[in-house]
């Protein structure tokens, strides 16, 4: 049976040579060398791909097998399994963009399926003077479930502040933005603490 990615093998070599930093990085990566100067792919295939590369100060060619891991099922895994592996390689080589925060934006869309509604509901019981708070504090003081809610805010929120702000610093937001994203944290949010930036419309990459 033709492997389906071998068949393609000099196209995909062709078209990597236009991107030479990222075949430096897969080498680099797998042979732990960070003194890799030049590297080529010099073929592929669904079980992996066969590099050529020069070490800094040397003109000897040297050559490794970098596997996959799976193999590929098909020609159409290439692209998204290579881009998988340049970003490893980055991240392992500490060449890893990280986007810059420049705006705030709230995802209400995300607050309004979460947790914003319960949040306002408890404030409202907590705080209110009408009728309807007090009969629902009538119910739940008893069982002290207002006070183990906010117990459980306070608890889970410190530590998520913490984190965030460090995600701040990490995407260089700014203080006045950074402190706009420590004050709207929400627990469904920092569950995928994440989502709240790589959502965002206004992050850029910054060389």
């Amino acid at each position: 049976m033709t492997d389906p990615v071998a068949a393609k093998s000099g196209f995909l070599s062709m078209y990597m040579s236009s991107h030479p930093d990222t075949l430096v990085a897969y080498v680099s990566h797998y042979t732990k060398n960070t003194d890799v100067a030049t590297a080529s792919m010099k073929s592929i295939d669904s079980k992996g791909m066969d590099m050529s590369y020069t070490l800094k100060g040397q003109s000897t060619p040297l050559s490794i097998r970098i596997p996959f891991d799976p193999p590929l099922l098909g020609y159409e895994e290439v692209k998204p399994r290579l881009m998988s592996m340049k970003i490893d390689a980055e991240e392992s080589l500490g060449m890893a963009k990280n986007p810059t925060i420049s705006e705030f934006s709230v995802p209400w869309g995300l607050l309004i399926r979460g947790p914003l509604i319960p949040e306002l509901v408890l404030i409202f019981l907590t705080f209110s003077s009408s009728s309807y708070a007090a009969l629902g504090r009538s119910h739940l003081e008893p069982y002290h479930l207002i006070k183990t809610a906010w117990a459980i805010i306070f608890a889970t929120h410190i530590p998520e502040s913490i984190y965030i702000a460090s995600l701040c610093k990490k995407h260089q937001t700014g203080f006045a933005n950074g402190l706009l994203y420590d004050m709207f944290i929400f627990d469904a949010l920092l569950n995928t603490p994440h989502l709240l930036f790589y959502t965002n419309p206004n992050v850029e990459l910054r060389d």
